[in-house]
């Protein structure tokens, strides 16, 4: 990779594989949009590429796009692949995760060519369209900070360019601790400590595109639910840790949250509160906890909370 990468401006750009406009335009759509990936744990709700998970796992982005590119008969992508220089960083503002901001140690996405223009296909970067090389890199860096190549094969450090070409690979979908389908498990998680409805943004509604059903409204007339805990971690709630008690129904200003265990018995103090999500920030010991929330005198199941 040394070997090629440098300032844009020296970038031999011709190599890059040559779409043309109606290509772009109905390729990112495709690649955006499409339903492609069905987890063994989902069967009945397929994912597409995990888009709203900005933090990590663009390159299995990258190369699952240009498995599907490919198997869609489009030329396959390259992919632009970008590296801070020492001690500089990218720096990718985002609403998709609470702190609003990511550092990227490097960033990859899949690029073409069109009209002699290198086009950028990143939907977790802009959704709204494919971008040119020079409007894609500000985005997330700053000028002369960074390095950037062209990548044949891989989307990876390594093996950026190989002496045979590689076929692009199918997403593995088999083992939820690695690879996309990590990817698209912390995409789902980050849905719900953000106080989203990931069946909905996951499901039909994206953020991009228009939605035939209006977002739903909390009843204080019902129950709040509560489905599952969160950390900041995404999953076990390890000390010191907030809590995300994820659930549905909860009504801001009237919805209570009761804690019972370890020598607890209290309300517990809300720090925030939409109908997806209640943010608790007070530490509690490790041990066994019972929750139930509460609208009014109207209260869902009990649930067990584990703190380690």
């Amino acid at each position: 990779m040394d070997e090629v990468k440098g300032s844009l401006e020296d970038l031999p750009v011709e190599c890059v594989p040559t779409w043309t406009q109606e290509q772009l335009s109905e390729g990112f759509a495709r690649i955006r949009d499409e339903r492609l990936l069905e987890l063994p744990g989902q069967p009945d709700f397929p994912r597409r590429l995990p888009w709203l998970a900005a933090d990590a796992g663009c390159e299995e982005r990258a190369e699952a796009a240009n498995y599907y590119f490919n198997l869609w008969s489009y030329p396959t992508p390259y992919f632009a692949r970008v590296l801070p220089k020492k001690d500089k960083r990218l720096v990718f503002k985002t609403d998709k995760l609470p702190e609003g901001r990511v550092n990227w140690s490097a960033h990859v996405a899949p690029v073409v060519r069109v009209h002699g223009e290198l086009m950028v296909l990143d939907a977790a970067v802009e959704p709204e369209r494919p971008l040119p090389i020079a409007e894609w890199l500000p985005r997330f860096s700053v000028a002369g900070e960074f390095d950037v190549a062209l990548c044949r094969d891989r989307a990876q450090l390594t093996g950026c360019f190989d002496a045979v070409p590689v076929a692009p690979s199918p997403p593995k979908l088999n083992d939820p601790r690695a690879g996309i389908a990590l990817r698209l498990a912390t995409e789902w998680g980050l849905q719900e400590i953000l106080g989203r409805d990931p069946y909905r943004l996951l499901g039909d509604c994206p953020p991009w595109l228009p939605c035939a059903e209006p977002e739903p409204t909390p009843d204080p007339d019902r129950p709040p639910t509560i489905r599952t805990f969160r950390s900041d971690r995404m999953d076990d709630i390890p000390l010191w840790s907030p809590i995300y008690v994820v659930g549905s129904n909860f009504v801001e200003g009237l919805t209570t949250v009761r804690i019972t265990g370890a020598g607890v018995d209290e309300l517990a103090p809300i720090d925030e509160c939409n109908m997806h999500r209640i943010l608790i920030t007070k530490v509690y010991d490790p041990g066994d906890y019972q929750v139930t929330a509460f609208n009014g005198a109207l209260a869902s199941p009990t649930v067990t909370m584990t703190i380690e």
